[in-house]
């Protein structure tokens, strides 16, 4: 079963333009690109300007200790423009993947959603009735043991009719320093092993940034504060082309989420100790070359302990490399 995904974002122009010396940012965010729209949550939202109305954005979930699901409809304004999704109860998870949505003329739905729990793999899932009914109806299912090792889980979703390479893939990094892959056959699995490989442990937070019939490409922190990409043919054996991006200034971000934004990535880090999510414009990856631009930071104010991606259509799969 392949998932299809909504449209969650049209963008018009590329999110970063230019290019400044020694990689360093310089451009911002240009006027045309669309928002994603808040579909499947109903919290009060904060009014739209002109300005977010003709920003990239990008939807978060954040899930707390306590199991509570909530999180934050982010638009890449200067100053940014937040707003919060309303809380419902949903389950405890350490970390999380991805999780896709698409939509019928009654329904929206989100699946595919890979979380942790203790040492057990689970499926989760969301249905809004109505199309923006809340709290949703949720569900999960379990889809094995023995993940206990995982620190940190990201997924890909490339669908395009026609091709041939496992459309699904999960991530993790393991304590023992090693990067798995997963081929995971529909929204609930079974998840196969797809090869690993060592030389990771040095990696904290991982994100796919660019997903396509050939390779996908993950954006990863250091527990030092380095930013990489990990660039990942989806043949087998596993094997990674590494390049550094920056060197030092993540590394208070114990969570970063990539969206795209046209041909470029919009990409958001969240501290957990300081409560805070800051938004960053990143042209396509090309190591110390890449242009980053600092779009703002906000309050993160679900506490959340883990954050993830809610994101729409395979048409709008990420192309960060």
């Amino acid at each position: 079963m392949r998932i299809r995904r909504f449209a969650l974002a049209v963008a018009g122009l590329s999110l970063v333009t230019g290019a400044a010396a020694a990689g360093q940012a310089s451009a911002g965010v240009q006027s045309e690109p669309r928002p994603s729209t808040t579909l499947g949550h109903s919290a009060a939202q904060t009014p739209q300007t002109k300005a977010a109305a003709a920003a990239c954005g990008v939807e978060v979930g954040a899930i707390t200790a306590a199991g509570i699901n909530s999180g934050y409809g982010i638009t890449a304004t200067k100053p940014l423009t937040v707003s919060n999704f309303a809380p419902f109860k949903l389950f405890g998870a350490r970390t999380s993947s991805t999780w896709y949505g698409w939509r019928t003329p009654a329904n929206i739905y989100y699946y595919a959603g890979f979380v942790l729990q203790g040492s057990n793999l689970y499926a989760g899932a969301e249905t809004y009735k109505n199309g923006t009914t809340n709290p949703p109806t949720t569900s999960s299912k379990k889809l094995g043991a023995g993940w206990g090792g995982f620190t940190a889980l990201t997924s890909s979703n490339y669908y395009v009719a026609g091709t041939t390479r496992p459309h699904l893939f999960l991530y993790g990094l393991h304590t023992n320093g090693s990067l798995y892959r997963y081929s995971v056959n529909g929204p609930t699995g079974p998840v196969t092993s797809y090869g690993s490989a060592a030389g990771y442990g040095s990696f904290k937070s991982i994100t796919v940034i660019s997903e396509t019939v050939g390779y996908d490409t993950i954006l990863a922190t250091t527990k030092a504060g380095a930013l990489w990409t990990i660039h990942l043919p989806v043949t087998a054996p596993l094997k990674g082309t590494l390049k550094a991006v920056r060197t030092t200034g993540f590394k208070q971000y114990d969570k970063i989420v990539a969206s795209r934004c046209s041909s470029s990535t919009l990409l958001t880090g969240f501290d957990n100790t300081a409560k805070t999510l800051t938004v960053y414009a990143m042209s396509k990856a090309n190591g110390s070359k890449t242009v980053i631009s600092t779009i703002g930071s906000a309050p993160a104010t679900h506490n959340g302990l883990t954050h993830f991606l809610y994101t729409g259509s395979g048409s709008l799969s990420l192309i960060g490399e």
